[in-house]
């Protein structure tokens, strides 16, 4: 692919795997499977964040650390907006 076609056409810079896939499927076959889940947008720096964070979470030796860390964000921010 030349540089200009892996560029991304979206004012947030989000590269968008559906053009990829789209792209892919005018020169050879591509296959798809349905799920049932959560899905996570990660093609944002948002997105990423929380999923990154959901994540760390559902990770027993992370968890508590995780926590106390937000909690310790989170009291300075709320000190900042007095």
């Amino acid at each position: 692919m030349s540089e200009k076609s892996t560029q991304s056409h979206y004012p947030s810079g989000e590269i968008q795997l559906t053009d990829a896939i789209q792209k892919l499927n005018q020169i050879q076959r591509v296959f798809a499977y349905e799920f049932e889940g959560k899905r996570y947008d990660v093609g944002e720096k948002l997105g990423f964040i929380k999923t990154t964070i959901e994540f760390a979470l559902q990770h027993e030796e992370l968890r508590d650390d995780l926590i106390q860390f937000m909690k310790e964000i989170l009291n300075d921010v709320k000190v900042e907006e007095k």
